[in-house]
């Protein structure tokens, strides 16, 4: 894998009519798995490991965000491209999107790609010293064919 620097840039939407998230200040993507161990006797070290559940997560702030973007987080009510609010009522739940983080360094292009993705948190402050960053949570699962996703590392080095 070669090396790797600065943040990139993260889209949403079908592919061919992706929106650029806004301007992305980090994302941060965590690959978990829930293990089962086998110990036997008085031994002091399984004799087996086993995963049996694994979760993908990510995490990304922005110090400007995208209207459409916002609204495929966040799941509103009535959005349109000429409007700059979003509604929301006892029923709105986010939308799934599709994630696609691309990241270029010294010509060698790395892509992280996530076919389905929730939002399930969003978080940001007003604070008289500081920007407003909005900051949201989505956890990745598989699409209808079973694909969760696919990293590109660019290099084979």
């Amino acid at each position: 894998m070669a090396y790797q620097f600065g943040i990139g840039n993260m889209y949403t939407g079908p592919h061919g009519n992706e929106v650029e998230f806004g301007c992305l200040q980090g994302v941060t993507f965590d690959f978990s798995f829930d293990k089962a161990m086998l110990y036997c006797g008085s031994a002091l070290y399984p004799s087996d490991v086993r995963i049996h559940t694994s979760t993908i997560t990510g995490r990304a702030s922005y110090a400007e965000i995208d209207a459409e973007a916002f609204y495929k987080m966040l799941g509103g009510y009535a959005y349109n491209a000429v409007d700059t609010k979003i509604v929301i009522k006892n029923t709105t739940s986010p939308s799934a999107f599709r994630v696609r983080v691309v990241v270029v360094t010294d010509s060698v292009t790395m892509q992280v790609l996530f076919y389905q993705c929730r939002s399930d948190s969003l978080s940001f402050g007003l604070e008289r010293t500081s920007y407003v960053i909005p900051d949201f949570g989505f956890t990745c699962f598989a699409d209808s064919n079973g694909d969760v996703g696919q990293i590109d590392l660019g290099d084979n080095s």
